[in-house]
């Protein structure tokens, strides 16, 4: 494990005492917080989330993999967010695609405009992957657009991403593309709003050439326990794809804001 996802783990892992601070919103979705799709709007300038949470794929081929995501998230600037994240997965050596075990992930989403009567909100994030994992080569680069657009109290939420492999080894692809589909809402609204469910449909290109796109559906809540700690899981699966794909993946998270 390499020191500097030992030093993000301990940064997430450390106790969370109370201190005056920024309003953590449950209904602002993140990447992964609770399932593989963001809106378009960054954190409130100054804000910090520590976000942590373990993530498991039931393969119908293979061993069951588990994933630990610790991240931070920084507003910046105004309509800027800085993410860090580093995951760390079970089964490290048997890793192929961009995402290995201990890499240190750095994007940065930008929020070009909130949504009008005419346009959606519309933001830009780009991340690289650095090869400080295991069996990891290479810079991997990452560019996603994400749309968000809202009808009445439903949201839905377009994201289409690129990633480009700095260094692919054997049979992966130098590059793939993924795109999500989703939809959310306010559970309890107008009475409370301390719910939001999410629901998503997805593909994305395999990691080896030759096989087919994982192609899934992905369900999530996320609740606010606090005016800054949000909970949030997640369940899905992937209905077409190689042989090793999902049967069951999941999600559980933990989110808290300063």
């Amino acid at each position: 494990m390499s020191r500097i996802a030992c030093a993000l783990i301990a940064a997430i892992s450390l106790p969370l005492m109370p201190l005056p601070g920024f309003a953590l919103d449950h209904d602002n979705l993140d990447p992964n917080r609770p399932i593989g799709m963001e809106d378009a709007y960054a954190v409130p300038k100054g804000e910090i989330g520590m976000e942590g949470g373990v993530r498991f794929n039931d393969r119908r081929e293979g061993r069951t993999r588990v994933t630990f995501q610790p991240q931070i998230i920084y507003g910046a600037f105004d309509n800027t967010q800085i993410e860090i994240q580093g995951d760390l997965m079970s089964a490290p050596n048997t890793l192929v695609g961009a995402a290995k075990s201990g890499d240190l992930h750095v994007g940065v989403l930008y929020n070009f405009n909130t949504e009008t009567i005419s346009l959606p909100a519309f933001a830009v994030r780009l991340a690289v992957e650095l090869p400080t994992g295991v069996n990891s080569k290479g810079v991997d680069t990452q560019m996603t657009g994400i749309l968000t657009r809202s009808f009445g109290r439903l949201r839905a939420h377009l994201n289409a991403g690129y990633t480009v492999l700095g260094s692919p080894q054997g049979q992966e692809r130098p590059g793939t593309y993924r795109a999500v589909a989703a939809v959310s809402y306010p559970l309890g609204y107008p009475t409370s709003f301390s719910d939001t469910l999410i629901a998503s449909v997805y593909t994305r290109e395999s990691d080896l050439r030759g096989q087919r796109n994982h192609t899934g559906l992905e369900i999530g809540l996320r609740h606010q326990l606090s005016s800054r700690v949000v909970l949030d899981g997640g369940l899905g699966t992937e209905f077409v794809g190689p042989a090793d794909r999902a049967a069951l993946l999941g999600t559980i998270g933990l989110s808290v804001g300063f």
